[in-house]
């Protein structure tokens, strides 16, 4: 048990320590001033606004002044001043171009003014056309030539009696036509693409689809027109009626999905109407072949026709050509062939620009050149 003494004893420690303690906690948190320093007056909002303005027109003043630009004045008045009336220029009426070679305007082919398009050809991109003198320029071309008999016998290539020809390749006055369609294909850049349909009492194309104008399909191109544009060259297929089948030669030049074609043709069809048998192929027949084929088209192609006279000029067959022209935004032409004595030369009136003979490729075009010289 503790003793009194020890009791008191600790007791008074307690005491003395809290005592001691409380005087210093009191004397050192006197001796501590707190204080708080407030910032600067902050101006009202009014104030603020204006030292903002005062600011910007300062610095306004120490920048250039951008070029003051000029106000345009828009009115739909008469000038006050006016212009004076252009001169009359008189334009020269000069008569039918002769080309070299041909002995008088009615010595081998003339060539009238388009008909039924006005203007000839029309626009678009690719490669720049002519065949025949119609114009056009597209990226995709289809030629078709009827190789009946009439575009060979009527001109004296062919003998109706023994059924041979008379004159052969490049002899032929019908290579007048083959020079037009390689002088075409020549001048096809390699971007645009082309196909050959020949037709008589079959239609036949060249190549299934089109092809890139490489120089390789158009030494392909060139050597088939000399070869098998030809009398005799479409015969009759074993499946379908025969004659001079238009309607065929259409719905084989429009599976070749072109943007332009090329027809020519001496004259109307003949043979059973597709629609009606026992009749013969009407014009109405070809229209709506045609208009068939443009269905099947994502773009509607260019249909220009060459009426290639080769005897007395039929005023239906030439309705018919231009009718079909018309219909699918084209442009007709008439072409009149050389007859038994006429020169093969070329006579161009109303403005058709001349048909010329292809001129021979660049020399560095070694395989273009060896084609072209097999035909010349």
């Amino acid at each position: 048990m503790l003793s009194p003494a020890l009791i008191i004893s600790v007791l008074l420690h307690l005491i003395f320590a809290g005592g001691a303690t409380y005087y210093v906690v009191s004397r050192y948190t006197a001796s501590r001033k707190l204080t708080f320093q407030a910032g600067p007056k902050s101006p009202n909002p009014s104030e603020r606004s204006l030292q903002h303005r005062v600011q910007v027109e300062k610095r306004m003043q120490t920048q250039s002044q951008p070029a003051a630009v000029p106000k345009r004045v828009l009115t739909t008045g008469l000038a006050k001043v006016a212009l004076p009336p252009m001169p009359e220029i008189a334009v020269p009426n000069t008569g039918p171009t002769t080309m070299a070679g041909s002995a008088a305007p009615a010595a081998g082919f003339s060539s009238s003014a388009p008909m039924g398009g006005g203007t000839i050809g029309g626009t678009g991109s690719g490669s720049a056309l002519s065949f025949f003198g119609i114009r056009d320029v597209s990226t995709s071309v289809v030629i078709m030539i009827d190789v009946s008999d009439s575009m060979f016998g009527r001109t004296g290539d062919y003998d109706y009696k023994s059924r041979k020809l008379v004159r052969i390749g490049k002899e032929q006055r019908f290579q007048r036509v083959r020079d037009e369609a390689i002088k075409l294909i020549l001048g096809l850049t390699p971007a645009t693409r082309f196909g050959i349909v020949r037709w008589s009492g079959a239609a036949y194309s060249w190549k299934p689809e089109l092809v890139a104008a490489s120089e390789d399909n158009k030494q392909a191109a060139i050597a088939h027109i000399q070869n098998d544009i030809d009398v005799h060259k479409a015969p009759k297929r074993p499946d379908r009626p025969g004659g001079t089948r238009h309607d065929y030669a259409l719905e084989e030049a429009f599976k070749l999905k072109p943007e332009t074609i090329y027809m020519l043709t001496d004259g109307d069809a003949n043979g059973d109407s597709p629609t009606q048998p026992g009749k013969k192929i009407s014009a109405d027949d070809l229209y709506r072949i045609a208009e068939e084929g443009q269905k099947t088209l994502s773009k509607k192609a260019k249909l220009h026709t060459i009426y290639y006279v080769t005897a007395t000029d039929k005023p239906e067959e030439e309705k018919m050509l231009r009718q079909l022209a018309n219909r699918n935004g084209g442009t007709l032409i008439k072409v009149t062939a050389p007859s038994g004595g006429q020169s093969t030369g070329l006579t161009v009136t109303g403005g058709a620009t001349p048909a010329q003979s292809p001129k021979p490729p660049a020399r560095k075009d070694k395989k273009s050149r060896k084609a072209w010289g097999s035909g010349h």
